[in-house]
């Protein structure tokens, strides 16, 4: 039975840099040759994305943007998108506008990305914007106006760096009664001190993406890798599903084995031992 294997990036398959470690790399490399079918689940964009997994030459479309993006990494390649419905962009941009809330909006046209804001909120998304600006996948626009930006585009999700949980609590609760979307947060895996609130299409996750990847790749069923909230609907699909230990808890109690932790290369280790036994 054919098997395909699934990793988040950050904070399971990534190191606490951030980077993909040369161990993880040595340990897969040789299993890729082998046969191994690995791809990505993430919340990361082509921005980022392509580069950091470059080194292993993953064949299977990778789910990016936690599910709004299905992407060919070897070609550099959008290969489909899930945006949110223009009524519910025209509800989300009035409630921009009335409470002067700053957000990240990632749009796609003809493939190509471009993320509208109006003014740098914090020293997060200052340099979360410099350390993208100017690759080839993302393009960053500030405006005045997001009705006007956002007018017509495919917006596929709107990402918001806030100060503390109280204010993330507040405005994810605000967002939610919007109809046609889904929102969570989480503390800020890199050391900002902050939260990050992301926001999507509602139905639109890792797992809804991970069917149709099934589906191009024809496998059969899922192992999957996590740490994360966004992680457990794609846990809940799996036919094994495996936590790093540095999982938040919600993670590892959904998962049905916690594995070495991220900064262990606890997800490379446990495919050098354990993937021939899923195929």
């Amino acid at each position: 039975m054919s098997t395909l294997f699934v990793t988040d990036l950050d904070g399971t398959l990534l190191d606490a840099n951030a980077r993909l470690s040369a161990q993880s790399i040595r340990l897969l490399r040789p299993l890729l040759d082998k046969g191994l079918l690995l791809t990505a689940a993430t919340a990361r964009s082509p921005a980022t994305a392509v580069q950091l997994l470059r080194p292993l030459s993953l064949s299977a479309p990778a789910v990016l943007m936690t599910g709004t993006m299905l992407y060919e990494l070897a070609a550099s390649r959008c290969l489909a998108t899930t945006p949110l419905s223009p009524q519910t962009v025209d509800a989300l941009c009035e409630l921009l506008e009335c409470t002067g809330q700053e957000a990240l909006a990632y749009c796609a046209k003809d493939g190509l990305l471009t993320v509208y804001y109006k003014e740098i909120a914090c020293e997060f998304e200052r340099t979360f914007i410099s350390r993208r600006t100017g690759t080839v996948y993302k393009n960053f626009v500030q405006t005045d106006s997001y009705s006007r930006a956002l007018s017509g585009c495919d917006v596929l999700l709107l990402m918001f760096a806030l100060p503390a949980k109280e204010q993330a609590e507040a405005l994810c609760a605000m967002l939610s009664k919007i109809p046609g979307i889904y929102c969570h947060y989480y503390a800020d895996e890199y050391g900002s001190g902050g939260y990050l609130l992301e926001l999507f299409p509602a139905g639109c996750t890792k797992a809804s993406a991970l069917t149709r990847v099934m589906e191009l790749t024809g496998a059969q069923r899922i192992v999957s890798f996590g740490d994360n909230i966004n992680d457990i609907p794609m846990f809940r699909m799996s036919a094994h599903s495996c936590a790093v230990a540095n999982a938040v808890p919600q993670a590892r109690e959904a998962a049905k084995e916690v594995i070495g932790a991220n900064t262990q290369d606890g997800v490379a280790r446990w495919l050098a031992a354990h993937w021939r036994e899923w195929l």
